[in-house]
């Protein structure tokens, strides 16, 4: 299906390929996790400024440059998203990435915004490069802190959109579970909102010979980690996706005391925010039911991290009228993304370009020390933003 993704492209699109490589290798390079991407904004500012572009700054670390319109014919302003940040994980060295591995030590772009940012980068060489090149106006913005603790909202709150009067705005993300070259979306629902809480349950300590003058947090803790999941089970309905995770349970300390204190943390998804405030508010009633069963208090702290995203179905259709094959639709996952906070503004469109190809041996996940990808199919994301800019025809 994939086979043919790369010979299919313009050949003006292909001519990148080796600017694609030398960007996304340097970018790799110097990963920093969110809002401390000074290295990597000082990386894009000056290779826009060879380009002869002026920029301006975002959201502390963030950067973004203004394209105007060459066109006499009023078009709403586009704007194109890319994230800037990485994850504190350590890359191996291998015989591939040997010239190319991180240097920031504990730090590694595993989810592909090295990627993304050669796509925005090479999107601006080409517009300076193809005056010729009929397109509205558009806003390439380089965001900050996507893993964390999210850029997309001071990017949103610094009036950028109004001052630029956008209408629209567009982001990728790289998958290794769609095959390479396959450009995926879908309209409504694509990934879920997250929220994370924080439980802490207390009881009494006493020894463990005489179990009748404490109260067990742990066994208390037990018994609302089994309770919990009924919450999907009875309280949700079928057709609605939904996760309750439990990530840490920590308790207790030693093996002959009764444990005098718990804690829980984890996370819950969906793809709707009624869904998640139901969650919510069960999570706390599962809570006040163990308190009173067990004897035990409980405090409950719940952040909402990033709402779904949601693509905008006149978007969606026009995208997909534009792309090229190869293109599928997107089979909704559990998976985060801050661009969801761009669509509680302005109409978007958020877009998969996948990256998996067994035979070249890019199959590891999202946020693991082995994820990796073949750089040609940057072009592919290219060659999607400049149909997405570009004037609509008469």
């Amino acid at each position: 299906m994939t086979n043919n993704y790369y010979q299919s492209l313009p050949d003006d699109v292909k001519a990148y390929e080796k600017e694609a490589r030398k960007i996304r290798r340097a970018l790799h390079q110097i990963p920093e996790t969110g809002f401390k991407e000074k290295q990597t904004g000082e990386w894009i500012k000056n290779y826009l400024k060879t380009l002869g572009y002026d920029f301006g700054e975002v959201a502390t670390t963030g950067v973004y440059v203004y394209v105007p319109s060459n066109i006499d014919k009023k078009e709403p302003c586009r704007a194109l998203r890319t994230d800037m940040d990485a994850l504190e994980i350590t890359e191996p060295e291998t015989e591939e990435n040997r010239d190319y591995r991180s240097r920031n030590e504990g730090c590694m772009h595993a989810c592909g915004h090295d990627g993304h940012m050669t796509m925005m980068l090479l999107t601006a060489r080409y517009l300076k490069e193809h005056p010729d090149f009929k397109h509205g106006p558009v806003l390439l913005l380089f965001q900050p802190a996507e893993e964390g603790p999210g850029g997309a909202l001071p990017v949103s709150e610094s009036g950028i959109f109004e001052k630029y009067q956008v209408k629209e705005i567009y982001g990728y993300h790289l998958f290794p579970f769609v095959e390479e070259g396959v450009v995926s979306s879908t309209p409504g629902p694509m990934m879920a909102m997250t929220s994370e809480f924080y439980i802490t349950i207390r009881g009494k300590s006493s020894h463990a010979g005489n179990p009748e003058k404490g109260v067990d947090a742990i066994v208390a803790g037990a018994a609302f980690v089994s309770a919990i999941q009924s919450v999907l089970s009875r309280n949700i309905k079928r057709d609605e996706a939904t996760l309750i995770n439990i990530g840490t349970f920590n308790g207790g300390e030693r093996m002959n005391i009764v444990p005098g204190e718990a804690k829980i943390t984890g996370t819950m998804r969906s793809y709707s925010k009624d869904v998640q405030e139901t969650m919510r508010k069960r999570m706390r009633e599962v809570l006040d039911g163990v308190d009173l069963a067990y004897g035990t208090k409980s405090e409950l702290e719940i952040t909402d991290m990033y709402p779904p995203v949601r693509n905008d179905r006149k978007l969606y259709e026009r995208m997909w009228a534009l792309c090229p094959e190869p293109k599928e639709p997107f089979e909704k996952v559990m998976l985060a993304e801050d661009f969801a906070i761009y669509q509680d503004y302005l109409p978007g469109l958020f877009m998969g370009i996948g990256c998996l190809s067994e035979e070249k041996g890019y199959t590891e996940n999202l946020h693991t020390p082995g994820f990796n990808f073949d750089e040609k199919v940057l072009l592919r994301g290219l060659d999607l933003y400049l149909r997405l800019i570009a004037s609509e025809k008469e």
